[in-house]
Formats: structure tokens, C-alpha cells, sequence
């Protein structure tokens, strides 16, 4: 009883296999083709074809034998199959030249009634194309890219379910999704750095922050959601956007520049002296430095320092910003931004970029950075009584340092500009006699950039003269 059951359930299924396959309706040369998925009955075959092709089907009854051949086309509005074209006789019948809609063939084998197939399925005609020409629009701040096509995204395509007995019409809907590439023949960005792309990705794109820095040919690739692909290039495009960027670079020990990453350290003591490279900066012909802050004694909020105007991009000038007194290069003690604004005179584009602040660190004359003891005996070792390395003041725009035997006369004084203090050699003065070894008394005071005022009142103490 069971083997019969299951031989049963088999024919039955192989039946039902045969009579609603819709292996017996295909569609030669198509470009796509999937199933429907309709919540109800079984699903038909959508066949996608690229334009200028138009769509053909071909239908077989299942048995394989002669037969007529009815089809019909969907009329939407009236929700009824129209009769378009008919073949008897012959074992398949081709339908071509189809236009956009749903089509079903009824294959009657042989006139006899009870072997009746009915395929139906969905042609869709894919126009997909670009509207014209790509647009652009080049501006100093953008440029605007506009590859219309039709259809556009999202755009339906409406698929119905057939042979519903009530004579009900259940849709499915296919939306456009596309997919879009930009390319460029150059490096858009001059060689930048860490440049968003994002602009690649649709089909009216706009390219800022920067725009363009380089002329180029922009070719762009779509796909619909068929998979049908079109590609389409502008003329080269030439780039007019400028683009603001500088480089920092302080003098180190030794009064060498070098390239500084710590502009905004708070331990960069006065005078801080900076320079900026405006050799970042593309398509400029013109490049002016601002400052803000304390830059100027009167605290001006937005001061010119500098400003060049060259028609060579291979000519750059390195400013060294003044200090305020005008006679000194560096900063005071303080907080200061800096923009660098430049201009292209001939197209008239111009931008601009800030700076991070520099930070020049308050006055300090440390107790601990005056050593005790030197040793002035030729050895290349401890041989200048000097601030000890590492722990020196800071911002300090005046120094006197005043140094006494055990009998009050004075043998060394200096006062002057911190910077150009070398130090006691332990001679009379630092150019008689060697003084002997010993204890000394030392009195330190100065003044700060900050005008703060250290009056030696806590930098008097006993200095150690070793000879041995």
C-alpha cells in the first residue's frame, strides 16, 4: 500500500510538473530573464530584452507533439487577454517583434481538450539610456556632474500575476536600482591625501572639498537593475578651483629649520621663530598670511603679515613673521592662530585655511635649572657654568647674572637678551685670569616676554668652582 502511495504521489507530481512548467515557454536571445514572486499561484518567466532588440517567445506543448498555438496579450485597463496571433499544426510556435506586457499562449495538442498547456510570461523592452550628453559645471568651488538617464532610479516596472479565475490582478513591482562609476584620465586631486570619492557613486554627482585640481577627461559606467550597462565621457574639463595649504617648520637647537609637527605645543618657549611654505598650495598665484591673536601688541584681530604675489609656482617665498617690536623675529608668549589666504588673479578663485594655534609658552626661570657646581678644567665636562640642558628657562626676553667671591668682589656679570648668553668660564670676566676653586655667590634676575619680572630675590645661592 505504501509503494503504491508513493508511485501515486509521484505521477501526480510529474504531471503537475508538466502541465505548469514554464520550461516550454522561453525566449531566445534574451539579455535577462528571472522568475516572478508572487505570494499566490506559480511563478511565470520575465524575460528582459536591450533595446533596440525586441522581444520574441517560443511555446511547445509538453508533449512535444503538433498542436495550435493561441496567444494573447495583457490589457491592464479592461483586466483581459486580447488575442494577437495564432499558429495550428506545427510542434512550436515562435511569437516575435513583442513589445513591453504580459503574453500567454494556450497550446491545445491535437484538439483533444484534455491536453491544454497555458504559459504566460512578462517581456520588458529595457530603453535604459542616457538623456543627451553628460552636463558639468565648473565653478572655483565645484564641479557638477549630470549623467541623466531614462528611466532614472527607483523608476517601477510593474509585473501582474496571470490566471487569477476572479479575474483579480495582483502586481509585483521591479524598481530601477543603478549603479554608477566616475572615473577621471587624471589624479583629480594633484596628488592629496585622504581626498573623498564618495561623488563616484551617482549619476548627478557634485566634486568639492576641494573641487577638480587637474584637468580631466570624467567617463562614467551605469547599470539598471537588468544589468544592461552604458558608459558615456565629457570633453576634458579644465580645473580652476584652488586649493589652500602650508607647512610649518621652526628653527631647531642648532638654528637649522626643520619641519615641525608641534606648532601647538605649550612648551615652545619665546622666541618661537616659525616659517610657513606655501608649497601645498595649487593653482594659486597669490598667497597672503594672516594672524590672529596676540600678534601685535595692540591685539589686532585680524592682522596682515605677509602677503606675495608670484605668476611661477616653482617660486616660493619662506616669511619668518615679525615679532611686534619689528626688530625681532619670533613670538611672545601667548596664543596664535594663523590663515593663509590665497588667490588665483586670473580666474579670480580664492580660498583660505587656518591654522592650528601655536602656543608660546609663559615666562619661567626655574631654581632648578641653575647647577650648584662647574668644573672649568678643559675636560669638555661640565666647563660653563650655564642653565643645565633640558631644564633652561623659558620666554625669557632679559637676563643679569651677577657672580661674587667669598670676599664680595664681583668677578663676572652678564646683562642682556637670554639668547646670547654663553655662560661663565670661570675667568675674571670670562677673558683675565682663571679664577681659583671655590665657593661663589651668584645673584640671577631677568624679565619674562610676558613682561613678567623675576627680581633675583629667589635665585640668590652658593656656586661651587672645582679645578681638580
Amino acid at each position: 500500500m505504501t509503494y503504491l502511495y508513493k508511485l501515486l504521489i509521484t505521477i501526480m507530481l510529474s504531471a503537475v510538473v508538466q502541465t505548469y512548467s514554464f520550461a516550454q515557454l522561453t525566449a531566445n536571445g534574451n539579455d535577462y530573464s528571472k522568475p516572478t514572486s508572487f505570494l499566490r499561484g506559480k511563478p511565470d518567466m520575465i524575460y528582459v530584452f536591450f533595446s533596440p532588440i525586441t522581444g520574441n517567445l517560443e511555446a511547445k506543448h509538453h508533449s512535444g507533439e503538433d498542436a495550435d498555438f493561441i496567444w494573447e496579450k495583457l490589457d491592464v485597463e479592461n483586466r483581459t487577454f486580447m488575442q494577437v496571433h495564432s499558429e495550428n499544426g506545427v510542434s512550436a510556435s515562435t511569437f516575435a517583434g513583442l513589445s513591453d506586457g504580459g503574453y500567454r499562449v494556450v497550446v491545445d495538442s491535437g484538439g483533444l481538450g484534455t491536453s491544454i498547456d497555458t504559459f504566460a510570461a512578462w517581456i520588458i523592452i529595457d530603453t535604459f539610456n542616457f538623456e543627451g550628453e553628460i552636463k558639468y559645471s565648473s565653478t572655483c568651488n565645484w564641479l557638477d556632474l549630470d549623467a541623466t538617464v531614462r528611466p532614472g532610479a527607483n523608476v517601477p516596472y510593474r509585473i501582474y500575476q496571470f490566471g487569477n479565475s476572479t479575474g483579480a490582478l495582483y502586481d509585483s513591482i521591479i524598481y530601477n536600482k543603478l549603479t554608477t562609476e566616475w572615473t577621471a584620465s587624471a589624479d583629480i586631486y594633484d596628488g592629496l591625501p585622504d581626498i573623498d570619492d564618495s561623488w563616484k557613486k551617482w549619476n548627478k554627482t557634485t566634486i568639492n572639498e576641494p573641487a577638480p585640481l587637474a584637468d580631466a577627461v570624467y567617463s562614467v559606467t551605469i547599470t539598471d537593475v537588468f544589468g544592461k550597462t552604458i558608459t558615456a565621457s565629457t570633453p576634458l574639463i579644465p580645473a580652476i578651483a584652488v586649493y589652500p595649504a602650508f607647512t610649518v617648520e621652526a628653527k631647531d637647537e642648532t638654528g637649522n629649520w626643520a619641519s615641525t609637527s608641534t606648532y601647538a605645543d605649550a612648551n615652545n618657549g619665546a622666541l618661537y621663530i616659525v616659517r610657513f611654505k606655501h608649497d601645498n598650495s595649487r593653482h594659486a598665484n597669490k598667497y597672503t598670511w594672516k594672524g590672529y591673536g596676540n600678534i601685535d601688541i595692540e591685539q589686532t584681530r585680524d592682522l596682515l603679515i605677509w602677503s606675495q604675489t608670484t605668476t611661477s609656482s616653482d617660486e616660493y617665498v619662506y616669511p619668518v613673521v615679525p615679532h611686534h617690536t619689528g626688530n625681532l623675529n619670533g613670538y611672545p608668549t601667548g596664543k596664535y592662530g594663523f590663515q593663509l589666504v590665497i588667490e588665483n588673479t586670473l580666474t579670480g578663485c580664492k580660498d583660505s585655511t587656518l591654522l592650528s594655534y601655536i602656543n608660546v609658552a609663559k615666562s619661567d626661570l626655574p631654581y632648578k635649572s641653575i647647577p650648584n657646581a662647574f668644573t672649568p678644567n678643559g675636560d669638555g665636562q661640565n666647563d660653563i657654568f650655564k642653565f643645565i640642558k633640558g631644564q633652561e628657562p623659558k620666554s625669557m626676553r632679559t637676563i643679569k647674572i651677577q657672580i661674587f667671591d667669598r670676599a664680595a668682589h664681583e668677578v663676572y656679570s652678564y646683562s642682556g637678551t637670554y639668547e646670547q648668553w654663553q655662560g661663565w668660564n670661570g675667568k675674571l670676566n670670562n677673558d683675565g685670569v682663571e679664577c681659583s676653586s671655590g665657593v661663589y655667590y651668584y645673584v640671577i634676575s631677568g624679565t619674562g616676554w610676558d613682561d613678567a619680572s623675576y627680581d633675583g630675590k629667589e635665585y640668590r645661592s652658593f656656586l661651587h668652582l672645582f679645578k681638580d
